[in-house]
């Protein structure tokens, strides 16, 4: 009866742990007509740097309709959450570690600074990113390549 029973549990925590795996939709329901991103640097020491990230999803889409709720992306190996801007217009920002937060000069150049990355649970090429959304209260994922757009530089 025991051998039964440590089967029996064993199978169950085999199926727990397949279940917090992160699949990719292969056909998702959103319809994304642009998706890109531009780099962003307030231009001072310690000042906010990083990516503004945009979505542009078809106006036919009714995500009421489909009970879908759109709620981060992965780039860079960190995560945000996307806000609603309009509709079908969707925007969020992801700071950059790079740019200090301290004013203080720098006389020696012993100290190194170690950045933390977040671990992400996929594999990203370079302008690749995961959208997550729920839908009927299922997390679903989908990748969608970003382009990157120049911001205009004006003269000081």
């Amino acid at each position: 009866m025991s051998k039964i029973n440590l089967f029996s549990f064993c199978v169950l925590i085999f199926l727990l742990g397949c279940a917090n795996s992160y699949k990719l939709e292969k056909k998702p329901e959103l319809n994304i007509l642009e998706s890109y991103y531009k780099t962003k640097s307030s231009g001072v020491k310690g000042g906010n740097s990083g990516y503004s990230i945009y979505l542009m999803l078809d106006e036919n889409t009714n995500l009421d309709t489909k009970n879908i709720k759109i709620k981060g992306i992965y780039f860079k190996d960190k995560y945000a959450d996307l806000k609603h801007q309009e509709l079908g217009k969707y925007q969020t920002f992801i700071k950059q570690d790079n740019n200090t937060d301290s004013l203080e000069p720098v006389f020696n150049s012993k100290k190194s600074v170690e950045i933390q990355e977040e671990k992400i649970p996929f594999v990203l090429k370079d302008t690749e990113a995961v959208i997550s959304y729920l839908q009927n209260e299922k997390m679903k994922f989908f990748k969608v390549a970003l382009t990157k757009k120049k911001t205009m530089d004006f003269p000081m």
